[in-house]
């Protein structure tokens, strides 16, 4: 079982998760690492802070130099895992350490972001600005740290697949979020739940190639459909059981529209039209509609799909 021990924030300037995090902190006997406290921990092991943040601004513009970049990867790794051996719970504030820790699963990391409008209220109450000079320090640490992390890591820090959680700032309080953020923490283990779960749809288990590839259009087209998600009966027994039923390929519930899919020729489907026309007489209400041999060929050439059968 493995506890999570390390929580990276990410953050958008102009926000109170510092002091929401600080507060976190003394609750679990826990250690903030920021930007002060790495550098404070690498003059102790020697190196020349000045020099280091000057690399750092570098970096803010774009300057990459690969053997800085390595020694920066290396140091905050290597004073986080000196802090996680005293067995703290540790919260690394930026730095990067939702790229440096991505894959460790004893980490977890949340972005907390916010609403222009929000962030400039945020700053104009907590330092008198102007809501011009807000404004214009909000673009400017934006623009210098996209630059910074796209020099760093080679990705923006707004990729969302860096993640396990991201908190609109503005839809909780300060109390919520810090009720969030413990239940994270107190949970036993850090566990990667799978769809089945989580109970989430699977991918449909598709008859054929040509079912799989309109649904890529389908889905392309942000046109909602469920894959064979009803079953009609067209003939009972004497006994009432269901002795023939006819499953349309998809619907599409924007439409109330049913779509069977053949490459078969007409004169070869004939089972499938009678069962067709057995539906439409039984739920004169269902709308469907039959896609085969050429008709379907051409729509599928039409985005670039070939050699489906």
């Amino acid at each position: 079982m493995v506890k999570i021990r390390l929580i990276t924030i990410s953050r958008d300037f102009g926000t109170d998760i510092d002091e929401i995090i600080n507060k976190i902190s003394k609750k679990f006997n826990g250690e903030i690492l920021d930007r002060r406290r790495i550098h404070e921990e690498l003059a102790l092991e020697g190196f020349n802070i000045q020099e280091f943040e000057n690399k750092e601004k570098e970096l803010e513009k774009g300057i990459r130099d690969p053997n800085f970049i390595e020694t920066y990867k290396e140091q905050v790794r290597m004073i986080v895992k000196k802090y996680m051996e005293k067995d703290y719970i540790i919260f690394l504030l930026g730095r990067g350490g939702q790229f440096l820790f991505k894959d460790e699963n004893y980490s977890f990391h949340i972005n907390v972001i916010a609403p222009l409008g929000y962030r400039i209220k945020f700053l104009t109450n907590k330092f008198l600005l102007s809501e011009e000079k807000a404004l214009e320090l909000i673009k400017e640490k934006d623009f210098s740290r996209e630059i910074f992390y796209k020099t760093l890591f080679l990705n923006s820090w707004k990729d969302p697949s860096l993640y396990h959680l991201t908190i609109d700032r503005s839809f909780f309080t300060a109390e919520e979020i810090e009720s969030i953020i413990e239940k994270v923490i107190e949970r036993q283990e850090s566990k990667i739940y799978t769809p089945e779960q989580l109970s989430l749809p699977q991918k449909p288990k598709f008859a054929n190639k040509t079912e799989e590839e309109f649904a890529k259009i389908l889905t392309f087209y942000q046109i909602r459909w469920e894959y064979e998600p009803r079953t009609f009966p067209l003939e009972w027994d004497n006994d009432g059981n269901v002795i023939e039923s006819f499953t349309p390929d998809f619907y599409l519930p924007d439409f109330d529209l049913y779509i069977e899919l053949t490459l078969q020729r007409p004169r070869v489907m004939g089972e499938k039209l009678k069962k067709i026309k057995k539906l439409k007489n039984l739920y004169p209400d269902i709308k469907i509609k039959l896609f085969y041999g050429k008709e379907y060929e051409k729509l599928l050439s039409k985005y670039g799909i070939k050699g489906i059968r």
